[in-house]
Parts: C-alpha cells; structure tokens; sequence
C-alpha cells in the first residue's frame, strides 16, 4: 500500500485533532499510521482512497468519523476563459482541464502536492502509461486558447529544470525522459500541449520550466492526458475535490474542442448507488435502521435520500472505490467500527480439509524432493514466440501483455522448464528440476489443468533415465499405469513415449531433440516428462 509523509503540525492543524486521535481516527478509516523523526507521520493508505492522497482529503475524511464535518457539500465551478483544442493524439487521446484559483502554496504545500501527483501516477496511473498529470502555475501559461497535439521530436522546447533542447534530446537527457519518453512516442512525434506557440507540457514526461510553481504561485492549471478517458476525468475529479477543501479556493472549468465538439472539464460527475437496509444489515450482522445507516453514510461524507428501506446514496466524484451496494455496507461498517461490531458464531461449525489435488500435489513435491530434485516455480504466461520454437500448439494469447515475454498462456510446462535449463547451463550438473503449474491450451474449447514436469539436464542421459524416476514416482504413488508409443514434437521419436493410466493418455516422458534445446543455447543433454495430475488424482493409492 501507498506509504505519504505529511507534516503533522499542519494535519493537526487542518483536522482540529491532538496527534494521538489523529492516529486513532485514521486507524478506524483503514490507515496505518507512525510518527517518524522528522515529525512527519507516514499515513499508509488503502490503494482505494486516492482522495487521501493529500493532507486535505485526509482532513475531509477524518473531520467526517469524528463527527466534526459530515455529509457531502459538493464543488461549486464556473467556467474559465481557458480553452483547448484537442487532435486527439493517437497514443495518448484523453485530456481534461480544469483551473484552480487563489491557492496558497508554501514548501510544504508544494511539497504535498508533488507527492499526491507521483502518488496518483503510479496508482490509478500505472506508471504513467494509463493516466499522467500536469501542474503549471496558470499565470505564466501564454496564452488562453491551447492545442493539444503532436509534435516532431525535432521540435524545441524548455524541460522543467533544464535549458531549451529538442524533444528527442528530452527523451534522451532529462531524468523524466529516460524513465517516461518510449510510452507515447509514434513514428518521431510526441504529444505535447502548446500555449502562445510554446510547448508548455510534454506528457506523460515533464512539463515545460515556463509554467515552473514556486511560492508565489496562486491559479493553477491542472491538465490530466492518458489512455482511459474515465480514469482521466477521475483524477481531474480527485484532485480538484481536493483542492476545494483549502478556505477561498475556486474552480474553474476548461473547454474542450474536439472534432467540432465541446465539453468542459472537470467534469464532476457523481453517481447514484441504490441500498437497502436489509441487504446492509444482512451483510454486517446488525439491526440499523434506514434513518441510522443514513448518519454512518454522512460520516462517511456521503448524502443519501431515504424511501422506506431502500436508500438512495449520492456518490462524491471523487470516490471512486464505491461501485456498488456492498461498498456502501463497508462505509457503514467503518463508521461502525470494526472494533465495535460483535461476531455472531456461525450456526454451523464445519471442519475444514484440504481438497485431494492439494494433498495430492503436497504429496508428489515431497516425493520429488526426496529424490533429490530441486522445485521450479514460474509464470503461467510466457513467451508466444519461444513457445512456437518448441511447436506448442492451442496457444491463447493475452490481449493487451504488460510485456512482450508474457503475452500468452502456456498449454505445457515444457517452456518454463527449458527456460530455466538455459539459464543455469553454467551450474553444476547434474540439474535435477521438477514443476506443480497449471497449463491453459485451446483446440475448440479452452482446457485447463494442473501438471508435473520432470526435467534433469546432465553431461550424458538416456530416456532410461526419465523413465527409471517416472516409474519410482508412480508406484510409490500406487498408481496402475502402461507405456505405449508416441510422445511430443519436441522430445527424440523413438526415443519417447507416452504414459496411460486407466486407460487414457495422462502424460509422456522422453529426451528433448537437441535441436530445438540448441534453439535455447542449451548444449546438453536434457531429458522430460510431464503428467496431468488430474488422471492421478482418481488413482492414488
């Protein structure tokens, strides 16, 4: 979970709270909190409340469990004279705006709000890559009408904190480009904001040293880009609800001209989720009635209308954990507090046992142990391409992959076995290996099951070898088995065979083509064998 600093004297300050109820309020909103040496308190907050990402929401949150401040009083924005037009990169299609006025920054300030940018980019944000945020100081922004757009990478500008250079040379020079510059690059252009001619933003990277804040700081220009125009209408939200909370701030609403249509952002959209009170106390064990859920919902800073026992609730923009009506039962338990809400003893006590394919599995890694092989643990996904070296077939492959050497599931433990032959080829041989994983493959339907691999990798081998454990293994297992001809592409023919039991085929075993272990930069010896543990589980003994 997210670990912030803040400055306590100023949380003391806004909450109105000595620093241990402080602590103890936070405790009960799901936060773990210390107090280091810098009389900074490390507030660990829930992945879900990104609007506690700084010290105001934290404030908002706490002043609601304590009773100080409840309900939900809204933002109240107009419209600015600030405009943009968007070409909709394709890298990077989504933009939202809003402006901020009479903030009053100071070092800490300026401090916090570094840290709720860098918070919100590497949560809802991923790294940047799905949502990137923007501050400039809205005074020194040049002009009023913007373009959101591409720009050659030849193009110049001036990188916060360094003299004008090229966008390339950004890419390339500034510590935001190294980490940041191959995630919306197209075919030598970026996206980049422009203002009065100047490229004011480069996102997701760096903004421009133009708009740079400082203590003198007090309108803000907030613009949020990325791939999920939900999630980046959301953080315009969060931060702009936040900001609010600070005395005399106003809000203003930018407009977006895109393909000849426009909207203005921040949006602030709330949502509605119906409740019952019934379903609520079924779920937390307790007897509130409609009009007593209705005050934990306002210490939760949420509204709510009341109709018999359905409850209507009234969702901040800003809240984007609450989805449906089980949310709203924990922001009643919340308010309850968990320490307060006594546990019922189920009316049944059942004992709890494993499932035969876990004392199956628990069985085999100890067998496999004893016989002095070492257990592998690795991915489901793997590689589409190493696997086609091996000629697996019935791959299923992953939509959008985080990476290139995860972007589809394996239909056999051959790759993730090989694999990790290749990589310790250096080591000592023998090399004894054996892997429990699932296997995902399609041949007209998805199937799906839990295998053994078996692999050993030596300076000499022979399919005696493989089939000497093979057969250990399943008759110390009491497992009724047959050898017949056959086995996979990639193990030697003649040199393999296929394993039955109970009549039906339930794995093979046999020695690896050295071609294709070649194709690994393995030059050994490598013998294999795999079972589907779903054939042994019926038949142990």
């Amino acid at each position: 979970m997210p670990v912030l600093r803040f400055n306590a004297e100023r949380l003391m300050e806004l909450t109105g709270l000595e620093i241990n109820p402080l602590m103890d309020a936070l405790f009960s909103l799901k936060c773990e909190t210390s107090l280091n040496e810098d009389n900074e308190l490390e507030v660990e907050v829930n992945p879900d409340r990104p609007d506690m990402y700084i010290s105001y929401g934290i404030s908002r949150a706490v002043k609601g469990i304590m009773n100080v401040e409840i309900g939900y009083k809204g933002v109240e924005a107009s419209s600015s004279d600030i405009s943009l037009r968007s070409d909709s990169p394709s890298t990077r299609p989504y933009i939202a705006l809003a402006t901020i006025y009479n903030v009053k920054l100071d070092e800490i300030i300026i401090k916090e709000l570094i840290q709720f940018q860098e918070k919100l980019h590497d949560g809802i944000g991923r790294k940047r890559r799905k949502v990137a945020i923007g501050i400039h100081d809205l005074d020194k922004v040049p002009a009023k009408d913007l373009l959101y757009t591409y720009k050659s990478l030849d193009e110049e500008f001036i990188p916060l904190g360094y003299k004008r250079m090229s966008i390339r040379d950004a890419l390339k020079e500034t510590g935001q480009g190294v980490k940041y510059g191959g995630i919306s690059v197209k075919n030598n252009l970026h996206p980049a904001i422009v203002s009065g001619g100047e490229i004011i933003s480069l996102p997701p990277v760096i903004n421009s040293d133009i708009t740079r804040l400082d203590e003198k700081t007090r309108n803000l220009l907030i613009d949020v880009t990325g791939t999920d125009a939900y999630y980046v209408n959301k953080v315009v939200d969060i931060i702009v609800s936040n900001l609010y909370e600070a005395k005399g701030v106003g809000i203003g609403k930018v407009k977006i001209i895109e393909d000849g249509k426009s909207e203005e952002t921040p949006r602030l959209e709330e949502k509605t989720i119906s409740a019952n009170a019934k379903y609520i106390n079924s779920i937390l064990g307790t007897n509130l009635s409609p009009v007593e859920i209705n005050y934990h919902l306002l210490r939760a800073r949420l509204n709510a209308t009341i109709n018999g026992d359905a409850i209507v609730v009234r969702v901040p923009p800003y809240r984007v954990d609450i989805m449906e009506e089980a949310d709203v039962a924990e922001e009643v338990a919340i308010s309850i507090g968990y320490n307060s809400m006594i546990p019922r003893k189920p009316k049944e006590m059942m004992k709890g046992g494993l499932l035969e394919m876990s004392k199956l599995k628990r069985k085999i890694k100890d067998l496999m142990i004893g016989l002095g092989f070492t257990e592998l643990m690795s991915l489901t996904l793997a590689s589409k391409h190493e696997m086609e070296k091996l000629g697996l077939k019935g791959l299923i492959a992953i939509s959008n992959p985080i990476q290139e050497d995860y972007n589809s599931l394996r239909p056999s433990l051959i790759i993730s076995m090989i694999k990790a032959m290749s990589k310790n080829r250096g080591a000592e041989k023998p090399i004894r290996l054996f892997e429990v994983g699932r296997v995902v493959s399609f041949n007209d339907e998805v199937k799906e099951s839990e295998n053994l691999a078996i692999s050993i990798m030596d300076e000499s081998l022979s399919y005696e070898d493989i089939q000497a454990v093979v057969y250990s293994l399943l008759r110390v297992l009491g497992i009724d088995f047959s050898i017949g001809e056959g086995g996979k592409g990639y193990l030697l023919k003649g040199r393999s065979s296929i394993i039955k039991i109970r009549g039906s085929e339930a794995g093979f075993m046999g020695e690896v083509d050295p071609r294709l272990l070649l194709k690994f930069n393995i030059d050994y010896p490598m013998v294999y064998a795999e079972l589907s543990l779903g054939e042994i589980v019926g038949s142990t003994g």
